[in-house]
C-alpha cells in the first residue's frame, strides 16, 4: 500500500510539473525603425497681384499659380499697367525620397488696408501641385507656387492692401 501511495504521490508531483511547463511560452519579434528626413517648406517670392485701379465696376484679379505668374482679370480696367510686376508665391518643398505628402493653404482670406474706408478684399488662394500624394524628391527642392483670385470690390479705396497665405505640407 506504502509503494502505491508513493507512486501516486510521484505522478501528482510530476504530472503537476509537466502541467506547468505547457501554461506558459515566449516568442520574440525582431523590432524595426525607419527614421526619414523632417519635411520642410521654405518661402521664396510672395504673392504679388500688382497694382490695380478701384474703379466703379470692380471685378476678379487672378494670377496663376506658376512661375510666370500670369494676370488675368474678369474687368480689365481694373489692371494697371505700370508698377510692380504680378507674381505667384513660390515655396521650396523638401521630403524624404519616395514619401508622399499632403498639401493644404487657408482656404479664404482678405487683404486689408488701414486706409480709411477701405474695405476688406477677400482672395482665394491656390497651388500648382496636387493636395495629396505629392512625392518627396530627397535634398532637392520641389517648387510650389501660389496663386489667387482677388476680388476688386466696386470703387475700391485707394491705398497699400496686405494679407498672408498659409501652406503647410504634411507626411501621409
Amino acid at each position: 500500500m506504502k509503494k502505491i501511495t508513493f507512486i501516486l504521490l510521484i505522478a501528482l508531483i510530476s504530472g503537476s510539473a509537466f502541467a506547468q511547463n505547457g501554461a506558459s511560452a515566449t516568442g520574440s519579434a525582431i523590432v524595426n525603425a525607419e527614421v526619414v528626413s523632417p519635411i520642410a517648406i521654405t518661402p521664396v517670392t510672395n504673392l504679388d497681384f500688382g497694382r490695380l485701379i478701384g474703379n466703379e465696376a470692380g471685378g476678379v484679379v487672378t494670377v496663376l499659380a506658376s512661375s510666370a505668374g500670369t494676370r488675368t482679370s474678369t474687368n480689365d480696367d481694373v489692371l494697371a499697367l505700370t508698377g510692380n510686376a504680378p507674381a505667384a508665391a513660390k515655396f521650396n518643398v523638401i521630403a524624404a525620397t519616395d514619401y508622399t505628402y499632403s498639401i493644404s493653404l487657408s482656404s479664404t482670406n482678405e487683404l486689408t488696408s488701414e486706409a480709411t474706408g477701405a474695405v476688406a478684399m477677400p482672395v482665394t488662394f491656390v497651388h500648382n501641385l496636387k493636395d495629396t500624394g505629392n512625392a518627396g524628391n530627397g535634398s532637392t527642392p520641389i517648387e510650389l507656387f501660389v496663386g489667387g483670385a482677388l476680388t476688386v470690390n466696386s470703387g475700391q479705396a485707394e491705398g497699400t492692401y496686405a494679407g498672408e497665405v498659409s501652406v503647410t505640407v504634411t507626411y501621409e
